[in-house]
């Protein structure tokens, strides 16, 4: 997947509904990065690392937990990442219409989010 792609399907002012509560809205987007406010933070996902997570989970599901055991600079909020980087990339990879069924599971220990990749991206 080209980052183009992923660069002209998040626009600034997009605002993404997070599964639990509250809503993550698109401040920047850049060729490097994608930037929201959660809350009162500003908190980045790096365009390399979504595509990463896509090439790498095509056709698979998907968990938050295996997000901070694939990426936990990113992904974990304790190895220097931010943990709503795992909600966020779903919802973005939802809006691209890179997954099947939307998010499931429910955010705690033992049934954490998900997504399905699609097998063809």
């Amino acid at each position: 997947m080209d980052r183009n792609i992923v660069v002209s399907a998040v626009q600034v002012g997009d605002v993404f509904q997070n599964p639990r509560s509250g809503t993550s809205a698109v401040v920047s987007v850049t060729d490097l990065n994608i930037s929201y406010m959660r809350r009162s933070s500003r908190i980045s996902l790096s365009i390399d690392a979504f595509l990463s997570v896509v090439t790498s989970f095509t056709g698979r599901k998907c968990t938050s937990t295996d997000l901070r055991e694939y990426l936990p600079k990113v992904f974990s909020t304790k190895n220097g990442g931010h943990d709503c980087n795992c909600t966020f990339l779903f919802r973005v990879a939802e809006k691209m219409q890179l997954v099947e069924n939307g998010i499931q599971g429910k955010g705690t220990a033992g049934n954490p989010f998900y997504v399905t990749f699609k097998r063809t991206i």
